[in-house]
């Protein structure tokens, strides 16, 4: 070795299986070739000196290996293998291998040898067949490090006998739940710990949290910080502050199986081909496969009917795809549920109608279906019917949610169509630099999935406004001397628009855009198929979403370029293709997302009482710690996600999901009505709060662990979430330390996780289960039957308002009080639920929780039956104005419902709505439907017959009492 190589390694270091970083010992290197050797019958000492230097000019020269950090054991081992096998030294590397393999069994031996004498308690039925998981072999043991699982094992067993001995706390009586059976249900048909045969391993929360809180720490980098913290994670599960999304619930520390700990991805259809299409199809199965949901943009794929050159001649269309998609989403089971799966389509697309309106005209397959039975002569006209209804709503695309990505400009053309009218052109100066020319798709430059041409609509300034062709001729020779008048042909060929269906003149200096107000370009263009352009009215396009909507609460509605704009990634080169399932997790080309939620229940002390008030330094450690946990799932996901690129994306963005829940309960204990003007600047402060911790915790953990690879200050900051939502303070910390996590605030639904933690404690009573998400609470009660009291219904109140109830001593008389007596009993603030709180009020709030989180929020707006449609396209419209990344509308009853509302006021239309009626509409046609048929106003707003016929009758008895 030349003393230039001896310098070198000197400042080399070594990290072991442990975490531990030690300074690199050159001579294990030569020790452990020359046993190796002796093993096959070798002697040669300098031979072993030789390979070594071989070993040490590998680690020098090679790519791959970074000598700025720590040497990783296992990778020095593999160059050793390597250089055996290029010297010729076969046997050698054969007998490395062996002691390799057997160094690796005996140090798990070996640890489960001095764990079985000194942690694990014999008498217990679950740590024995604990013990049992850590001997299966499955394909999860393959796949991590030997170290880390005996790192987790030792975590498991040290926090169990921690229990036993009372330095971690467990229910006294043994009763965590305290009764409350659906949470018992979930547990235990969910997220329990199974063995290989599918029996119950588990028996109580805290058996859960032991194992979530060992494995998740088992990934830090000393055996100090992870027994640490996964006290630190236990506790804070115990005591419900925190808890993580259902994948990780459910996946975390499990050997027996193969699961992603993430919820969901995104696969990029990579471009228009077969190949990409089922490449897509393939992805999202292996996905599935491993426990995760997939999210699938559509609008790469070319329109119905585009050429193509093949034995088809022109293509069936992107809609026809969903079909495989959906298909494969119903064919992968995942224990006892499906794969969860959105698709999206740019409401730009040409194919977006038919995208719309997949779930409700029939397609062949249904229609092929109903055709066989008109044969059978067996069924009559409303037999038909039914079953063309049944068969449509059951098999076409059954396994996916739908939702539409609409740019800025789509929801100006039709905010400009509801307040000019389909008839006024519109003029507008055009800032010179826009691209409005072809655009067509390239894998390497512009790819639809992305984002379709979408004009800039900041950057167009509305000039003046006419009801004729004549009046703009004259205004443009008037004021802007063109001579050449524009005619009826030439003004409304498709031809002569541009990209963004405007009709383009220079005069000048200036470029003026004129259209008609609500014109709106379809547009695509591949080099295969050619520009296609097709010219619709916005309004249109949005009534067939707004009438979907109304009728089953699809397709729903992502506000593509706040979503865009907004998003961090897409500032250091990762940009947002589709979003998860639920919609709150705009994702990139295999991003993932990684949820937990943070129990704002639980940050509240003296909760009901005079003195009840916030605890934010709680806060600020639950925010931290749920941060650390996270950023850890992702080091696990590395490892065990399905696919390499999903692996990658995690490895690149650290993208986290950081959420909240039980607003609603910490608002109830404060005294403050969720929608009140006090209420409403709580969850301001304590989103802004939480937003400033989260970057502030991730700042953090870069300066200890490293920041995001991806992560460049420069281009960072240029994001908007950045600029407008983080304090000063905080973003002067990561510039100074960086950032570990490209993005980090979600909040999520949270629908099943928030029935099974604790809302409140009383003593040695836990009241389990807050209100999910940014949600008020859904309803303060349900009615349940109990037959072991002879069919006896009675109320069965929202744990934390059951909390409220027992606190007061009144739990026993309500069950005797009437629906209308309530309000004697329970504060007013309490009936703020879900069906209480107008949608306008519902919008704002989401609108301040979305000024700070980075990523968006699935929250449900809920809606009586009777509302009419208009009101839905007002609610939408409405949400974009503030700045909403997207929101989900349910009216009660126009899909199967999840959850039903005990109380809620009767009205008419049930007796309306299935009726058939047969009326002259205000646009002088003649409608035949039922009365939830959607019905068209002359001025493009819509209604249904139902609401028709109540205001015809409401204009009888107004004349009447006029006469």
């Amino acid at each position: 070795m030349n003393e230039q190589m001896a310098n070198h390694i000197s400042n080399w270091k070594v990290k072991k299986r442990t975490g531990e970083i030690l300074d690199f010992d050159k001579d294990r290197i030569v020790k452990a070739i020359f046993n190796a050797a002796q093993a096959v019958g070798g002697s040669d000492k300098k031979e072993s000196e030789r390979l070594a230097d071989q070993v040490f000019n590998f680690m020098l020269t090679d790519d791959s290996v970074n000598d700025k950090e720590p040497f990783d054991v296992e990778k020095i081992q593999d160059i050793v293998e390597k250089v055996l096998m290029k010297e010729g030294h076969a046997k050698t590397a054969k007998a490395y291998i062996l002691y390799r393999e057997q160094h690796s069994i005996e140090r798990e031996l070996q640890s489960l040898q001095e764990l079985k004498s000194d942690e694990i308690d014999l008498d217990d039925p679950v740590s024995l067949k604990l013990v049992d998981m850590f001997k299966y072999k499955s394909k999860l043991s393959s796949l991590i490090e030997p170290d880390l699982i005996n790192d987790y094992k030792v975590l498991l067993f040290q926090l169990r006998k921690m229990q036993k001995t009372g330095d971690l706390d467990v229910h006294p009586e043994d009763n965590y739940l305290c009764g409350s059976e659906l949470a018992e249900n979930i547990y235990k048909k969910k997220y329990f710990l199974k063995g290989i045969d599918c029996e119950l391993i588990e028996k109580s929360p805290e058996d859960l949290f032991c194992r979530i809180a060992s494995f998740i720490a088992a990934v830090e980098p000393t055996s100090k910080k992870q027994l640490a913290w996964a006290e630190a994670f236990y506790k804070m599960l115990y005591e419900g502050y925190f808890i993580p999304g259902g994948r990780i619930i459910a996946g975390a520390g499990d050997m027996f199986r193969l699961k992603t700990l993430a919820n969901c991805f995104v696969t990029v259809i990579e471009e228009d081909s077969i190949e990409s299409i089922y490449k897509a199809a393939y992805e999202a199965a292996r996905t599935y496969s491993y426990g995760g949901g997939i999210g699938i943009d559509i609008s790469v794929l070319r329109p119905k009917d585009a050429v193509v050159h093949n034995a088809a001649d022109k293509s069936t269309g992107a809609v026809s795809f969903m079909d495989l998609y959906s298909l494969t989403t119903g064919l992968i089971g995942q224990s006892g549920r499906r794969g969860a799966l959105m698709l999206t389509v740019d409401v730009k697309h040409p194919d977006v109608p038919s995208f719309i309106q997949v779930k409700k005209v029939s397609n062949w397959i249904t229609n092929q279906i109903v055709e066989q039975c008109k044969w059978s002569n067996r069924f009559d006209d409303d037999q038909l019917n039914e079953i063309e209804r049944q068969v449509r709503e059951n098999t076409q695309i059954r396994f996916a949610n739908i939702s539409l990505k609409v740019s800025d400009e789509f929801m100006s053309a039709v905010n400009e169509q509801n307040t000019y009218g389909k008839d006024t052109i519109m003029v507008y100066k055009k800032d010179k630099d826009i691209d409005n020319g072809p655009m067509m798709q390239d894998i390497e430059n512009i790819h639809y999935s992305y984002g379709m041409p979408s004009k800039p609509i900041e950057k167009y300034e509305p000039l003046e406004q006419f009801d004729s062709l004549d009046k703009l001729n004259k205004y443009l020779s008037d004021v802007h001397g063109h001579l050449n008048p524009i005619s009826k042909e030439q003004f409304e060929d498709v031809n002569n628009r541009d990209v963004f269906g405007d009709f383009i003149i220079k005069t000048g200096e200036d470029e003026l855009a004129i259209k008609y107000a609500g014109d709106f370009m379809l547009y695509f263009y591949i080099k295969q198929s050619g520009e296609i352009k097709k010219l619709m009215k916005a309004r249109d396009i949005w009534n067939l979403f707004v009438e979907g909507n109304y009728r089953t609460a699809e397709p729903g509605l992502i506000f593509w370029s706040r979503m865009s704009k907004y998003s961090p990634s897409n500032y250091v080169g990762r940009p947002i293709a589709s979003t998860n399932p639920c919609g709150e997790v705009p994702l990139e080309a295999g991003g993932a997302c990684n949820l937990g939620s943070v129990n704002l229940s639980r940050m509240v002390v003296n909760g009901y009482k005079d003195t009840a008030e916030i605890d934010f330094k709680r806060l600020e450690k639950t925010v931290h710690t749920l941060i650390r946990f996270l950023d850890n799932v992702i080091s696990w996901n590395e490892r065990v996600n399905a696919l390499e690129k999903q692996s990658e994306a995690a490895k690149l963005t650290r993208r986290l999901g950081l959420g909240v829940m039980g607003i609603a309960d910490m608002l109830n204990q404060l005294g403050l009505g969720y929608d009140s003007e006090e209420g409403m600047k709580t969850i301001e402060k304590i989103m802004k709060f939480i937003a400033d911790k989260a970057y502030e915790a991730s700042a953090l953990l870069a300066e200890e662990k490293g920041p995001s690879p991806i992560y460049e200050y420069e281009k960072y900051k240029e994001s908007p979430f950045f600029q407008e939502s983080i304090s000063q303070q905080t973003r002067d910390l990561i510039q100074e330390k960086g950032l570990r996590n490209i993005a980090m605030l979600s909040i999520a639904p949270t629908g099943t996780i928030s029935n099974i933690i604790l809302g409140f404690r009383s003593g040695t009573k836990n009241y389990i289960g807050v209100s999910g998400g940014v949600e008020p609470i859904f309803s303060l009660y349900y009615t349940r039957r109990s037959e072991s009291f002879g069919n006896v219904f009675f109320k069965v109140f929202h744990s934390t308002v059951q909390a409220y109830l027992d606190e007061k001593n009144i739990g026993d008389d309500i069950q005797k009080v009437k629906e209308e007596e309530l309000k004697d009993l329970l504060p007013e603030h309490f009936f703020r639920t879900a069906h209480d709180i107008s949608p306008e009020k519902r919008v704002v709030i989401q609108g301040i929780c979305q000024k700070y989180v980075d990523q968006s929020i699935s929250s449900t707006v809920n809606l009586p039956e009777n509302i009419d449609p208009e009101t839905i396209s007002s609610i939408y419209i409405n949400a974009w104005k503030h700045k909403l990344k997207g929101i989900t509308i349910y009216r009660e009853g126009s899909r199967y419902p999840i959850l039903q509302a005990d109380g809620l006021a009767k009205t008419d239309f049930n007796e309306y709505k299935d009726k058939k009626y047969k009326l002259t509409a205000p646009t002088g046609d003649i409608i035949e439907g039922t009365g939830d048929s959607v019905v068209t106003m002359p001025d493009g707003s819509l209604t249904t017959i139902y609401h028709l016929l109540k205001e015809q009758k409401k204009h009888r008895e107004e004349s009447q009492q006029v006469e």
